[in-house]
């Protein structure tokens, strides 16, 4: 239960500190240090899987695991450090003014925060299975029901339109480049639908990662 509910405040963190927008930034920068604990945490509550890479077969799917499980750990540690590094409310001045004022830096905070956004889609859809099947078994649904399949269906139907739309509206290919973005169309919609749009875009990829996952 506790893996699970730090998973959980991992994912809303992780929302909340991309809608930069929707935060004032003293706010922003507080929530990015508990991020910074609680990965760590999540680090060290999954040191047998580290401890594993050593044994074993190495197939398809496993090699994929590995290699998201890699970037997802990069993508953090940029984000973490190019985040410190350009803070100016709770660490100004923390790596210097001239990294505080960087456009680099400032631009590869960015570009690492999607890129952590995305990957952790992957990740989640790469463990889906047990975890669906566990929230399935705890509300009780009938998975052999057609109702629950055109359910699903529908849902997953739709994250991907949304998700496929809202890629377009955050420009995330140039956001990925680290290209310098002063605002999308994303950043002129209303706070919630925001950061639904964020939502759709982590859960589009995470379809992506449970197809892959499913047909290993």
């Amino acid at each position: 239960m506790k893996r699970v509910i730090v998973d959980g405040l991992l994912f809303v963190l992780l929302i909340l500190l991309m809608g930069f927008q929707v935060l004032p930034k003293p706010l922003h920068e507080a929530l990015g240090v508990v991020m910074g604990v609680f990965v760590p945490l999540h680090l060290a509550w999954n040191a047998k899987w580290f401890s594993s890479l050593g044994r074993g077969a190495w197939n398809v799917r496993r090699i994929i695991s590995v290699v998201v499980n890699i970037g997802l750990t990069v993508s953090f540690a940029v984000a973490l450090v190019s985040g410190l590094a350009i803070a100016n409310r709770l660490f100004p001045g923390l790596f210097g003014v001239a990294w505080q004022r960087s456009i680099v830096a400032h631009q590869a905070h960015v570009a690492a925060s999607y890129w952590l956004l995305i990957i952790s889609g992957l990740h989640l859809g790469l463990h889906w299975t047990p975890l669906w099947t566990r929230f399935v078994r705890w509300r009780g649904w009938d998975v052999s029901s057609m109702r629950y399949h055109i359910g699903v269906r529908r849902a997953k139907v739709a994250i991907f339109i949304f998700g496929v739309a809202g890629s377009f509206l955050h420009r995330i290919g140039d956001r990925l480049l680290m290209k310098h973005i002063f605002g999308t169309a994303a950043t002129k919609l209303p706070s919630p639908a925001f950061l639904l749009v964020l939502v759709a875009i982590f859960g589009l990829y995470a379809i992506i990662g449970q197809k892959i996952e499913t047909n290993r």
